[in-house]
């Protein structure tokens, strides 16, 4: 995921999406994120299939969750409420 805060990444990452994806799709979140944020992280994805892996050191969890998008501006939105979470990592 490019900075979110930059412009020109944000719109390359949305060509990309666009030319990667036919909306609506399904499309593969995926996010390491600290112990203490599990819960601010899953709570936006209430609704939606999460897998979840847990680091060796018990510190992290990697999380994928699958979620309907309908546009490549929608995936971009839940990476920019979720690079508010301080520690988050995006892949």
């Amino acid at each position: 995921m490019p900075d979110t805060s930059d412009q020109k990444s944000l719109d390359s990452f949305r060509s990309s999406l666009d030319a990667s994806y036919e909306w609506p799709a399904l499309y593969p979140f995926k996010f390491i994120v600290p112990k203490a944020h599990t819960e601010t992280v899953l709570a936006l994805f209430a609704d939606d299939p999460v897998r979840a892996k847990e680091s060796s050191s018990g510190r992290f969890t990697a999380y994928t969750i699958e979620m309907q998008m309908n546009s490549s501006n929608e995936v971009i939105a839940i990476y920019q409420r979720v690079t508010q979470i301080p520690d988050v990592i995006s892949l």
